[in-house]
């Protein structure tokens, strides 16, 4: 019992560690126009309020002039440009986004930008930037740690652009999957549930399925949901599939169904006490959602209904991403490569986290084939902690 309780003690210390390691992106958009002999370029930065929080980024005193100084010295342009205006600060903490609104007077030299923000304090962050120079859209650039430089001649590469945005989004949506910790999270609670190798490929498959229709319908602004309860929801699947793991070693699916409802009681009286009440409605949709799904997990266990379900927690996934691509306007021609290179690099990715996982469990299953039950448990337990961490710290 002490062994089971100190692996679920490590397993929350882990979940404290790894919340400042979450996919970190950023983007702008960047209208460029030339007028006589000078040059304006608007630029209008984004952020997700969350990957501050994760990136260390302390919200005391003064923190939005902080913030507004950090972003104006590390996206550097032309030496010959200067700031025309302050600065126009806008936080949304309804929609979970703050923005950053500024207007330059450079000369009439190619344009330069040079992208620092973030690389030093991690340096898997991304920045996808959209271009419009002299109201000609041109193509977007995706800024990392090791590519940081964009200039003007950039448009010339037209014949291959389409090909360039489906393998930089391709390649994007690969490390979104590697590098997002609540998704191998997902991952691995999947794999827990012990069903056949090509059922499991099945299974991700109607997840990817999910996350790309979501993506698709964020993308071309049909839906906007709240970034702040999508990622908090997106912790929320952990514990209901892991909940579904223990319930099926254990035949106690009810039990975990009542306990989860009391616990959802509980946290909606304590949001609504602490003046939370914007995400209430949600809250009560997810407890009834949960309850009804563990009672239906416990009497059908069916390939197809699996399938229905993790492609529902699909459509949650997609809208991580899916409301960047809404907000940056991608040029005509180039928003379909991007969604599909996209969603292939998220089934390429957790393809490979399944092969590398399930030959890890196999191994695993060799070595304890005694007391497999009793770890799936306990992985299931662990899970459950670390989603339950990231639905609460992302919801306040």
């Amino acid at each position: 019992m002490k062994t089971k309780f100190f692996l679920l003690f490590s397993f929350l210390i882990l979940s404290l560690s790894i919340s400042s390691h979450q996919r970190s992106e950023s983007y702008s958009k960047v209208h460029i126009d030339s007028q006589n002999e000078i040059k304006y370029v608007e630029i209008d930065f984004s952020v997700q309020i969350s990957v501050l929080q994760r990136l260390g980024f302390s919200f005391n005193v003064d923190w939005e002039n902080r913030l507004q100084k950090e972003v104006l010295n590390d996206y550097r342009l032309n030496k010959s440009c200067s700031i025309k205006d302050e600065p126009i600060f806008k936080p949304s903490f309804s929609t979970g986004y703050l923005s950053i609104f500024w207007t330059n007077e450079c000369g009439l030299e190619e344009s330069e930008i040079v992208f620092n923000l973030f690389f030093d304090k991690d340096s898997s962050h991304t920045h996808i930037s959209t271009f419009l120079i002299d109201t000609e859209a041109v193509p977007e650039k995706i800024y990392t740690n090791s590519d940081r430089f964009w200039n003007e001649s950039s448009k010339k590469i037209e014949i291959s652009s389409k090909f360039n945005s489906f393998f930089d989004y391709l390649l994007l949506g690969f490390n979104h999957i590697l590098s997002g910790f609540d998704h191998l999270a997902f991952l691995i609670a999947l794999l827990i549930l012990k069903v056949q190798l090509k059922r499991l490929i099945l299974i991700v498959t109607g997840f990817t399925i999910g996350h790309s229709i979501t993506l698709v319908l964020g993308a071309l602004g049909l839906l906007t949901p709240s970034s702040q309860l999508v990622e908090a929801l997106i912790g929320y699947s952990i514990v209901i599939i892991a909940l579904e793991c223990a319930g099926k070693i254990t035949s106690n699916h009810l039990l975990y169904s009542r306990y989860l409802a009391y616990i959802s009681l509980l946290f909606l009286v304590i949001f609504s006490f602490l003046g939370y009440q914007k995400f209430l409605v949600g809250l009560i949709g997810i407890t009834l959602f949960s309850y009804c799904y563990l009672h239906l997990s416990s009497r059908y266990s069916n390939l197809y209904f699996t399938i229905i379900i993790t492609s529902l927690f699909g459509l949650i996934h997609g809208f991580g991403f899916a409301g960047n691509l809404s907000s940056l306007g991608l040029m005509e021609g180039r928003l379909i490569p991007a969604i599909l290179g996209f969603n292939l690099g998220v089934e390429l990715g957790q393809l490979l986290v399944i092969l590398i996982f399930s030959i890890i469990f196999f191994q695993i299953g060799n070595f304890f084939k005694t007391h497999l039950d009793t770890l799936r448990i306990v992985t299931a337990s662990g899970l459950s902690c670390l989603g339950i961490f990231w639905f609460v710290e992302r919801l306040i």
